[in-house]
C-alpha cells in the first residue's frame, strides 16, 4: 500500500512539471507571435524560362538593330535618287519653258494675241470703274434735295466715295476669294507632275501651232490657253471625286 502512495505521489510530480513546461511553452508561443515583425530577404533563383526570354531578346535586338541599319541604308539611297529624279525634272521643265518662251517672243501672232487680251481686261476694268463711278454720281443726286449747297456738296461726295468705295472692294474681295478656292483646288487636284506637263505641252501647242489655229478658230490664243487651263482643272476635279465616290 505504501509503494502504491509513492508511485501516485511521483506521478502528480511528473504531470505538475510537464503541465508547467507546457504553460511556459505557450507564453513563449504567444509572446513570438504578438511580439514578432516580417523582414523581406531578396532571393537569387536563377529560371530556366527568364534565361531562355533573355537569349530571344538578345537575337531580336540583334534583328532589330539589323534592320534599322537596312532601312537608314534604303531611305540614303531613296532620298538621294529623289534629290536626283527632281533636279533632272526641273532641268527638263526649264528647258521646255525657256524654248517655249523663245518661241513665244518669235511669234507675231502669239504676241499679238497677248497684246490684244490684256487691252480687253484694261479696258473691261476701265469700263467697270466707270460704271461703278456713274452708279455714285446717281446715288449721290439725292443730295440735291438738300437746300443748303454746302451740306449737299459734303453729302454728295461722301455718298460718291461710300458708293464706289463698296463696289471696288466688294468686286476685289470676290475676286481673291474666287482666286483663293481656285488656288485651293488647283493644289488639291492637280499639283503633281502631270499638270507640269499639261502646261507646258498645250503652251508649246498654242504657240507653235498659233498660225493654224488662228485660221481654224477665231479666238485669242491666251485666252484659249486659260480656257484649256480651266476644263482641265474641271476634269481633273470630276475625275478625283468619282473616284473617291467609287472607294467609298
Amino acid at each position: 500500500m505504501q509503494i502504491e502512495k509513492e508511485k501516485l505521489r511521483s506521478a502528480n510530480v511528473t504531470i505538475g512539471e510537464c503541465q508547467d513546461k507546457i504553460r511556459c511553452l505557450t507564453q513563449q508561443r504567444d509572446y513570438a507571435r504578438t511580439h514578432q515583425k516580417i523582414v523581406e530577404i531578396p532571393v537569387e533563383k536563377p529560371v530556366l524560362y527568364e534565361k531562355c526570354e533573355a537569349c530571344d531578346r538578345t537575337a531580336y535586338q540583334n534583328e532589330k538593330a539589323k534592320y534599322e541599319t537596312q532601312k537608314e541604308r534604303l531611305a540614303g539611297q531613296y532620298k538621294a535618287k529623289t534629290v536626283i529624279f527632281q533636279t533632272t525634272l526641273f532641268l527638263l521643265a526649264w528647258y521646255s519653258l525657256t524654248t517655249t518662251l523663245f518661241q513665244a517672243v518669235q511669234s507675231d501672232v502669239f504676241l499679238s494675241d497677248c497684246k490684244s487680251f490684256f487691252h480687253d481686261a484694261a479696258s473691261f476694268i476701265q469700263t467697270f470703274i466707270g460704271w461703278t463711278i456713274a452708279a455714285g454720281h446717281s446715288a449721290a443726286q439725292i443730295s440735291t434735295k438738300i437746300p443748303n449747297a454746302f451740306i449737299a456738296g459734303i453729302i454728295y461726295w461722301l455718298l460718291l466715295i461710300l458708293v464706289v468705295g463698296i463696289c471696288v472692294a466688294g468686286t476685289g474681295i470676290l475676286v481673291i476669294l474666287i482666286e483663293i478656292k481656285v488656288i485651293e483646288l488647283y493644289k488639291k487636284n492637280c499639283w503633281d507632275f502631270i499638270t507640269l506637263l499639261m502646261i507646258l505641252t498645250s503652251a508649246a501647242v498654242i504657240i507653235y501651232f498659233g498660225e493654224s489655229i488662228k485660221k481654224t478658230l477665231s479666238v485669242n490664243l491666251l485666252l484659249l490657253f486659260v480656257l484649256s487651263q480651266g476644263v482641265y482643272v474641271g476634269l481633273r476635279c470630276y475625275l478625283k471625286n468619282q473616284l473617291n465616290t467609287k472607294l467609298y
